[in-house]
């Protein structure tokens, strides 16, 4: 499977002597085109006169791009909804025992990363342990 772009852009000549500057329209149209399913990237390359491991690099930053400006919202799924238990209060005589607060499970998947928080936990817990992710 070939894509083939069109060939009125052409490459200027850079600054350096024999580096020349891809206009970035065509480095993006070329990125894209080397992310679609099937697509040779060395064919790819080779079909413009670069090299594959230029296409390469323009690809992973393009992909890059992609999840950083994709990644302001994640999908969630519910998958058990439990019922919030709401329990009686109890006589003053029962002052030692603990109210129990209701258990859940927090399950995070973010690549091949799980994250997977049980029980009651803070806000502040769970920022620093998704931040401390990004690292």
């Amino acid at each position: 499977m070939g894509i083939t772009l069109s060939q009125s852009e052409e490459k200027k000549a850079g600054s350096r002597k024999g580096r020349p500057n891809y206009d970035p329209v065509l480095r993006e149209r070329l990125a894209a085109a080397a992310c679609e399913p099937g697509v040779s990237v060395a064919k790819l390359a080779r079909e413009h006169g670069i090299n594959a491991n230029m296409l390469f690099a323009w690809r992973r930053r393009y992909r890059a791009r992609q999840q950083t400006e994709s990644a302001a919202l994640i999908p969630v799924v519910v998958l058990n909804e439990a019922p919030a238990v709401v329990a009686p209060t109890l006589p003053a005589e029962s002052e030692g025992v603990k109210p129990v607060a209701p258990a859940g499970t927090i399950e995070i998947h973010i690549g091949r990363c799980v994250v997977r928080v049980d029980g009651v936990v803070d806000a502040d817990t769970l920022r620093t342990v998704l931040g401390s992710l990004r690292s």
